[in-house]
């Protein structure tokens, strides 16, 4: 059964794929929607469930990382303030999770395919989002990320 894209609203243009260390990840292409890169996800199951006790997010402690780089402002911030603020503060974390799975445009190894950091830590903050812990909209994508259209904005409930 193909994928169904929430953002383009479309199971037209997705393709499944997975990651050389077994992640599952799908791309939706279609470029009008999304621009020549497209917009690549980690699927998720259909009930909320903690993923805090496995892989490499346990051995980084990536959840808790994260939520510390989300103001406990109330505001929504978009995901690439997110990432920067993750950089910045986990440099070696960082730099460990752009060499395993590349970058679209930042310094260093780029994205193999339409796996990267960038999707890896996105589906991540979505885990904390199914455990409520941050909340998850919807905004314009700026700067860098402009190519997307569109971008993931996170806050502290």
């Amino acid at each position: 059964m193909p994928a169904f894209c929430s953002l383009c609203v479309s199971d037209e243009y997705t393709t499944e794929g997975v990651t050389d260390d077994g992640r599952p990840f799908i791309t939706c292409t279609n470029t009008r929607e999304h621009g020549t890169d497209g917009y690549t996800w980690e699927p998720a199951p259909e009930k909320a469930s903690k993923s805090r006790g496995d892989g490499l997010g346990a051995e980084l402690d990536i959840w808790d990382k994260l939520l510390e780089c989300i103001p406990a402002d109330g505001a929504a911030h978009p995901y690439g303030e997110v990432e920067d603020r993750f950089i910045e503060r986990y440099p070696a974390d960082a730099s460990l999770l752009q060499d395993k799975y590349g970058h679209r445009w930042r310094e260093g190894k780029k994205s193999a395919n339409q796996y990267s950091m960038s999707v890896y830590l996105a589906a991540r903050l979505r885990d904390l989002a199914k455990e409520e812990a941050v909340d998850l909209t919807w905004g314009p994508a700026e700067g860098p990320w402009s190519y997307n259209g569109i971008i993931s904005y996170w806050a502290r409930p």
